[in-house]
């Protein structure tokens, strides 16, 4: 695993990285509007995996109440398999923990195997599906959750 690499929060200097992540990534990457409307949202935390001042993984999550919501987890092709994701999903966690979440929620489709094993490595669980969730082929979603704190 690489160990050079920096756990912080997204900037608005991010962006143009993380566009080409995301059409690498994602089948429906978001915007660069999404993501310029998340990073002034407050309920919505963003961090990246910085690699030398290359962003190498990112992740985002929002937290409203106890609970929150993994939104998405990308890893930039040329640094997969490295541990960045898991770093992130870390990250995000600690930052929900510090928040006093006590659940976490995420999606993941059900064809994305090595998205699956981050998850479940990090203590998700599957909890339900959620049918033809994705537009561009209506597949199904697996709804995981962990449970962080006691509610």
């Amino acid at each position: 695993m690489n160990q050079d690499f920096l756990i912080r929060k997204m900037t608005g200097r991010d962006l143009d990285e993380i566009m080409l992540i995301e059409l690498e990534s994602f089948t429906l990457p978001w915007s660069r509007q999404s993501y310029e409307n998340e990073l002034s949202n407050r309920y919505a935390t963003y961090m990246v995996a910085d690699h030398e001042g290359v962003v190498a993984a990112y992740g985002g999550m929002w937290v409203v109440a106890d609970e929150a919501h993994i939104t998405n987890v990308a890893v930039a092709p040329r640094y997969r398999r490295q541990g960045m994701g898991t770093k992130v999903l870390q990250a995000l966690l600690n930052t929900a923990g510090q928040k006093r979440v006590s659940r976490i929620f995420l999606e993941v489709r059900v064809s994305n195997d090595a998205a699956f094993k981050l998850y479940s490595g990090q203590g998700f669980a599957p909890t339900g599906v959620r049918k033809q969730y994705y537009s561009d082929n209506d597949e199904d979603a697996i709804v995981m959750m962990r449970q962080l704190q006691s509610p």
